[in-house]
């Protein structure tokens, strides 16, 4: 909770998901971070996908993902008649919304969350899947993402290693860290519902989007087909890629399921073979979460704390894999207590809401914005 003499009202602008993937989740926690924190002085501003009818040039200066002339004009009038103590951002790639109200003499702290860096994690997407599309989509979200750096006075990153990037593409890095976190799917009692047809195995769990199907094809040609226990790959979409995932064995692709409980107790481990991307990864977050060990890449740890447990393996060759998943055919699938108070420290919502304390305070005793250094330790 905020301490202070008064309430304290944040207006928060974010996109109208459709979808229920890792940053839609992240949203969803934003939103009720922000609730209990201001002691739910918050008002949402939701911007809705469904208008077809910008054009390419529109989109090109940033009117993406909802944002359009009539948004722009009545959030200016909103803010301008009752001004908030803070607007919050939800995501880089409305870069926009901050350069029109700081046009417009909007006098209010603008606090921008960055879930990646857009022109970094589009320039991968257009790597990975040429097309004209990609190369419209990347240059509107690196505009967009370049106006949220100069205009938002306080820009949250998940990483330190996304801040220094920020830095390289944009000219300025982040002012503060907030985290990954997800939700708390955690049961207890999935060790005893019943187990799988397949008796031990590792486990994948992503939906299809470019980032984990590149690493997925690599790890499945170079890894799955020598290890002694099959991989299972759990996800949204994954069906897709079945024929190309499980051509050389050793995988195996369920695609969507009701509850990922069952499967995360039952595992001997989980892998995360991710080679690029930006941001965190809400796969390692999870596997936190359920206790469970980790084998990935380096980019599967980016932003997450190594060092404190041999339960997180860090990867660079396929050798490497290879030993942690003949170590883990080895035992039984089990539960490691310490993950799990890893996870609720650093990757629950109730860090989120000690974080967003953190940053929002200061705004709110010196009722103006700061511009301190990266906040490089949490």
């Amino acid at each position: 909770m905020l301490e202070g003499k008064r309430p304290f009202r944040v207006f928060l602008i974010t996109p109208e998901f459709n979808a229920n993937g890792g940053r839609e989740q992240l949203s969803a926690l934003l939103i009720n971070g922000l609730r209990l924190v201001t002691d739910d002085q918050l008002e949402v501003y939701r911007l809705s996908r469904s208008d077809k009818s910008i054009s390419v040039i529109e989109r090109i200066i940033g009117r993406i993902d909802g944002i359009t002339s009539s948004v722009e004009k009545n959030l200016v009038r909103r803010l301008l008649d009752d001004s908030p103590d803070c607007v919050f951002v939800d995501g880089s790639n409305l870069g926009r919304l901050a350069r029109v109200l700081k046009n417009a003499n909007v006098k209010v702290p603008i606090v921008t969350f960055y879930h990646n860096v857009e022109a970094r994690f589009f320039f991968d997407a257009l790597r990975a899947s040429p097309s004209l599309r990609a190369i419209g989509v990347l240059i509107s979200n690196t505009i967009a993402e370049r106006w949220a750096t100069y205009y938002s006075d306080i820009r949250v990153m998940l990483n330190d290693r996304d801040s220094q990037q920020l830095g390289k593409v944009h000219g300025r890095q982040g002012t503060d860290l907030l985290p990954m976190v997800v939700p708390d799917f955690y049961y207890i009692g999935a060790a005893k519902m019943e187990r799988p047809l397949i008796e031990k195995y590792a486990l994948f769990v992503g939906g299809s989007f470019y980032a984990n199907v590149e690493g997925l094809a690599w790890y499945a040609e170079n890894i799955a087909l020598h290890s002694p226990i099959p991989t299972i790959v759990i996800g949204r979409g994954m069906e897709a890629h079945r024929v190309r995932l499980e051509q050389w064995g050793g995988i195996c692709v369920i695609g969507e399921v009701d509850d990922l409980a069952p499967w995360y107790a039952h595992a001997q481990i989980v892998v995360a073979p991710i080679l690029s991307g930006s941001g965190m990864k809400t796969k390692t977050a999870e596997a936190f979460m359920h206790g469970k060990p980790i084998v990935g890449t380096p980019e599967a740890f980016v932003g997450f704390r190594l060092g404190w447990t041999n339960q997180l393996t860090v990867c660079e060759e396929p050798a490497q894999f290879l030993n942690a998943l003949q170590n883990a055919a080895k035992i039984e699938a089990g539960y490691d207590h310490s993950l799990r108070v890893h996870y609720e420290k650093y990757h629950s919502e109730k860090a989120l809401r000690s974080r967003l304390t953190q940053l929002l305070q200061p705004i709110l005793r010196s009722n103006k914005f700061h511009n301190t250094p990266l906040v490089k330790e949490i």
